[in-house]
């Protein structure tokens, strides 16, 4: 299915049948080797959004890799993340080896808190960075434990979902301290601050992707959706992030931008009209403004 000219995969079979990867599915997870999916997958992949999780735990070959407006190589000895909703495209240089897991937040949320994946995972938010490196050891003790979770897969256990999310739970932990060490990052304290700005970052999250016709822009229709006063979504954000509601819309509008102008040949009018701009003037001069450059002149950097 295209959205705005994007490949746009709600399921993760959908994604395999696109990919030609045979691989089983779990309610919402999946795993599988990256050298099986080499086998058949696109050299080259076009740009696409996914509504699920993506980790890779790569152990050799080469891909150059596009997530969102970020342009990484990735080698031997990375971790990758790809959050829900992410824009990827890629090229493949030489076929990899490791492994791959897939998994959506419903499956997730049957035993933790759905609103929890991004605030206490930040590698799966839309600013993160994509890869880290790690030690040959950190990467062997991950290629264990996936090893451990195919193992499982080819097995028949009524409680199988059950332990897979056992074992995503562990990957997922063990990434983060990883990711704390390689990257640094601060942890989150659930309070009743933090769900407002969960939830206002989910509902940022929900603007873009969709075939809706009227989307929320301003501060105001964000909070009447969230049922609380402007000025106190306000006050939450800018003291949780440092940033006002409003740099927050037009920052997560931007990376929006620069993902479809890095990754698409659409045009700049096509782009501002996708965004739900007035007309492309307002784009250009947006983009301008919070950039230095044109459109045109940040997509040829």
């Amino acid at each position: 299915m295209k959205i705005d000219d994007i490949y746009t995969f709600s399921k993760i079979e959908d994604y395999y049948d696109f990919i030609n990867f045979e691989c089983k599915v779990f309610d919402g997870f999946s795993i599988g080797r990256l050298e099986d999916s080499a086998v058949n997958i696109p050299q080259v992949m076009p740009p696409y959004r996914k509504r699920f999780f993506k980790i890779m735990v790569i152990l050799g070959g080469e891909i150059d890799m596009k997530n969102n407006s970020e342009e990484k190589h990735l080698e031997s000895n990375t971790l990758f993340f790809s959050g829900e909703g992410h824009i990827q495209s890629w090229e493949s240089i030489k076929p990899l080896s490791g492994f791959i897991l897939y998994f959506t937040s419903d499956f997730y949320s049957v035993v933790h808190k759905k609103n929890k994946l991004h605030s206490d995972f930040p590698f799966f938010t839309q600013n993160a960075s994509m890869g880290i490196k790690i030690t040959p050891e950190e990467t062997d003790h991950l290629k264990n434990t996936c090893e451990n979770i195919i193992q499982l897969s080819e097995q028949d256990l009524a409680n199988k979902n059950d332990i897979f999310r056992s074992y995503l739970n562990i990957v997922l932990l063990e990434s983060l301290n990883l990711y704390k060490q390689k990257i640094g990052t601060s942890s989150v304290t659930e309070d009743s601050d933090t769900r407002i700005l969960n939830q206002f970052n989910e509902l940022i999250e929900e603007q873009y992707g969709t075939n809706k016709e009227d989307v929320l822009k301003s501060v105001k229709e964000f909070a009447n959706t969230m049922a609380i006063h402007p000025t106190h979504l306000n006050y939450v954000v800018k003291n949780l992030t440092g940033k006002t509601a409003l740099q927050t819309i037009h920052n997560r509008r931007l990376l929006e931008a620069k993902s479809l102008l890095r990754q698409t040949s659409k045009t700049v009018s096509e782009i501002a009209y996708d965004l739900h701009f007035d007309n492309p003037t307002h784009f250009v001069r947006f983009v301008k403004k919070k950039t230095g450059k044109t459109p045109v002149q940040f997509r040829n950097t």
